[in-house]
């Protein structure tokens, strides 16, 4: 039963209801504390209650809150009241696009807010799922221009495929954007994003989308075999954008662009070909893609003005179509979209619809949608297209490159394949995405994540001077020495299993680093990222904290002045993080160059921008230098301490701002490690990367004597993901497995011996593993199901386990949480 205007739900005051569907109910609710208006959605399927669904609810919706992004819906809270899980979001007044007008120039724009909201997640390892016209809300300035393009349905993933989840009345609305790889069976990812959001964007400009079936099992077949439609067949006037669609639309995911604002950057360049410019406007019609039958008109009753859950930055017009705003013009479509022809079944796919405009009552100039027709139970979903999902907390496989092709006409011709079994699996695609659905009625759940690696999976994992931490669900874990309270827990005790971090939720990346004290033996710092935010911790002599002191902390301290982050690294008394926007802060010692930015003052206690660098993914450091992934090719670029050529350039100068390393590119992992002759009194650094899809090193050689001034392969490793190195070893994520090489003193190459080995060598039981760290002669991995694994030296209870040898864990043993 919906609960009633001026009850209370967990806390929030029922306004009203909003709309029903299987899987529950969605409502505008007064936060009385905040004064402000939220939606919330209340999860009432039959399963709801169970404790692991409960469980998974918490943790995907831990992911949905973690995105923070102008195009992307926003997470406000969420638990579970009366058994029910429930969440709350921000909302708008707004029309989605499939209920709304948009000229050419505004349909590129908005797809480029779009684009970027997608690369965004998608760099954090999160997917959409469910790219559609009716998933994207936009608002307008008072001049009536595009303020904001927002996605729906982002985040909450992993859930409709729960055994403990049924839901009913679902009807399926989204197979008119599926990649055809997800029908073939295979894991979404940010390529198959992409894919959706060229389909939207065919609608957009064609006022149709690209395929029309009957049946969704013929849709889906085109999806598969059929060439996509040229733009310039529907509107000879933007003829120039279709080639781009067409390649964005491409059957094999690696033939697409790289990323979706590499596709919607080429739109906008072809758009710019056209003689349009913001004058034309094209009607969107709301699509019915179960049956080519006309849609009837919903009748123009009042209703009340759909909410979408995303905060307005500037109060808006009513919606066009609605209220007394008067409506952008439509331009007549040409011609020969209103043929009748274009709507008779294409005789060599009996059952496709060509696509065109001439859904009657749509095509005359001037026609809007009725008042009413987009009316919106948070998510934008609409009874006749069926639900939209709220999905994505997954792990996409990387982007693959776009693949050497000649794209004659713009059209890419369909992959090449047996057509045994593909009935089979087109059938069971089917089940696949009517099942989903059944448990997506309103406009929320659907899929699962895509169980591929992370994009830097190795920030997950942080081992460095007898203290491990590693990432558990959101949660921060650490164990092992504590002696500069590293571990965050307030006090200074050894832990020998791993302890929670308090204050921190949503945790993305940890790190840990040091440096040599003569007096103090080795300070350590712990920083994380959490909920986006910058927290450091433990010794802070050089302001290595970043938050303005150079006083110890015991407990998580939040960096000002930081903006969302990405990457975090901590090292030698210097600290890194890279922004949502790609740039680079650093802060603390200055001494070695290590901030990058020229400064070498001793104490830099406040982030400082290192302009050098653009377009950075990824930051690592030890000792007295550090490296990074930067620019448009993700070269590696190092700075600081260069005694033994750890900065790859050629030389031994040391350098205080970036230097890029020689011959390297495509770089998808870095270190940078280091280890002490107490003999002579010196350090020396050795710096690892894998680029190209192999491995190099260079500086103090891991594999033997002498320093190597500029990258040298390492050889014996097939398929490279990620690579760590520290104390003249290194370890390397090498497929599926685990191999290291080098010093093995405490046996942390954990093959079971401590004798050093100069070529790569198995990681003994270690299976399906996707990140590794080495630092200080300890070692950890995490495999795919998170599960994490120590060994190596373990006299500070840094293995994790109370069972582990007093001095040297030459195999893996598993850390329980």
């Amino acid at each position: 039963m919906s609960a009633t205007p001026g009850s209370q739900i967990a806390g929030y005051r029922v306004v009203e209801l909003l709309g029903s569907g299987g899987m529950g109910d969605v409502y505008v609710v007064e936060n009385e504390q905040l004064q402000r208006r939220e939606a919330m959605k209340v999860i009432s399927v039959s399963g709801a209650s169970n404790p692991d669904f409960q469980q998974r609810f918490s943790n995907e919706a831990r992911t949905a809150a973690s995105l923070d992004h102008p195009s992307i819906i926003t997470v406000h809270s969420y638990g579970v009241a009366d058994g029910l899980p429930w969440f709350t979001m921000s909302y708008v007044r707004g029309p989605d696009l499939a209920s709304t007008t948009l000229s050419p120039a505004d349909a590129v724009l908005v797809l480029g807010q779009v684009a970027d909201g997608l690369d965004y997640a998608h760099a954090r390892t999160v997917i959409h799922r469910d790219i559609k016209p009716a998933n994207i809300v936009i608002t307008r300035n008072d001049d009536g221009s595009i303020a904001r393009a927002i996605m729906l349905d982002f985040g909450i993933a992993k859930l409709a495929d729960s055994p403990q989840l049924t839901a009913v009345n679902s009807v399926v609305g989204t197979a008119a954007y599926t990649a055809p790889e997800i029908i073939s069976g295979q894991h979404a990812s940010a390529l198959s994003d992409q894919y959706s959001l060229a389909c939207t964007a065919y609608e957009l400009f064609a006022g149709g989308a690209p395929f029309k079936a009957d049946t969704t099992t013929a849709l889906m077949m085109a999806h598969i075999q059929t060439p996509p439609p040229m733009l310039g067949q529907a509107r000879p006037d933007l003829a120039p954008l279709g080639p781009v669609l067409a390649r964005a639309m491409a059957k094999d995911p690696a033939a697409r662009f790289s990323n979706c604002q590499a596709f919607t950057d080429e739109l906008k360049r072809a758009f710019a070909q056209t003689q349009l410019g913001t004058a034309t406007a094209v009607a969107v019609p709301k699509p019915s893609y179960q049956t080519p039958a006309p849609q009837t008109p919903a009748p123009q009753t009042p209703a009340p003005q759909p909410f979408h859950p995303q905060a307005a930055p500037t109060p808006t017009p009513p919606p066009y179509g609605r209220g007394t705003m008067t409506p952008p013009p439509v331009s007549t479509p040409p011609t020969s979209m209103q043929q009748p022809a274009m709507q008779q079944s294409n005789p060599s796919h009996p059952g496709m619809v060509q696509p065109g405009f001439s859904q009657p009552g749509m095509s005359q100039p001037g026609m809007v949608p009725p008042v009413g027709a987009g009316m919106y139970a948070p998510g934008g979903g609409h009874p006749q297209q069926g639900p939209s999902n709220f999905s994505g907390a997954g792990s996409p496989p990387p982007v693959a490159g776009v693949a050497g092709q000649a794209w004659v006409g713009g059209a890419v011709p369909p992959t090449k394949k047996s057509k045994k079994g593909l009935w089979v699996a087109l059938s069971l695609a089917a089940i696949v995405l009517l099942a989903v659905a059944a448990t997506t009625p309103l406009w929320l759940f659907k899929g699962e994540s895509a169980p591929a690696p992370l994009a830097f999976p190795e920030s997950l994992l942080a081992v460095e001077s007898g203290t491990a931490c590693a990432v558990q669900n959101g949660d921060l874990f650490c164990w092992g020495d504590n002696e500069f309270s590293q571990i965050g827990d307030g006090g200074t005790g050894t832990h020998n299993t791993p302890v929670k971090v308090p204050g921190l939720t949503n945790v993305t990346a940890v790190s840990i680093g040091n440096y040599r004290s003569k007096n103090d033996g080795y300070p350590t710092t712990a920083c994380a990222i959490a909920d986006g935010d910058v927290y450091c911790w433990g010794a802070n002599r050089y302001g290595q904290v970043g938050d303005g002191s150079t006083e110890g902390r015991q407990a998580p301290v939040k960096v000002p002045g930081l903006g969302k982050s990405t990457a975090i690294r901590t090292a030698a008394g210097t600290t890194c993080a890279v922004s949502v926007d790609k740039e680079l802060f650093c802060w603390g010692s200055g001494e070695a160059g290590m901030i990058g930015t020229g400064n070498t003052a001793e104490v830099v206690a406040t982030p400082q921008k290192v302009t050098a660098l653009k377009n950075v993914s990824y930051v690592a450091g030890d000792g007295s230098t550090m490296c990074a992934i930067a620019g448009d090719d993700n070269s590696a670029y190092c700075w600081g301490g260069n005694d033994d050529g750890q900065i790859g350039n050629g030389t031994t100068t040391q350098t205080s701002t970036p230097v890029k390393v020689q011959n390297l590119k495509n770089v998808t992992s870095i270190s940078v490690g280091g280890s002490y002759d107490r003999e002579k009194d010196l350090y020396h650094r050795s710096s690892c990367a894998v680029a190209d899809g192999k491995v190099y090193c260079w500086g103090n050689a891991v594999d033997g004597p002498g320093n190597r001034t500029v990258p040298v392969e390492v050889s014996g490793i097939e398929d490279p993901k990620q690579v760590s190195v520290d104390v003249q070893g290194a370890c390397v994520v090498d497929g599926s497995a685990a191999q290291c090489w080098g010093n093995n003193t405490f046996g942390q190459l954990g093959n079971g011996n401590t004798e050093d080995q100069m070529k790569p060598t198995p990681v003994t039981g270690l299976t399906n593993v996707k990140a590794i760290t080495t630092g200080q002669s300890s070692t950890c991995a995490m495999d795919e199901s998170n599960e994490v694994y120590c060994w190596g030296a373990s006299s500070r209870g840094n293995i994790g386990n109370s069972s582990a040898d007093a001095e040297k864990q030459t195999t893996p043993l598993k850390v329980t949480f």
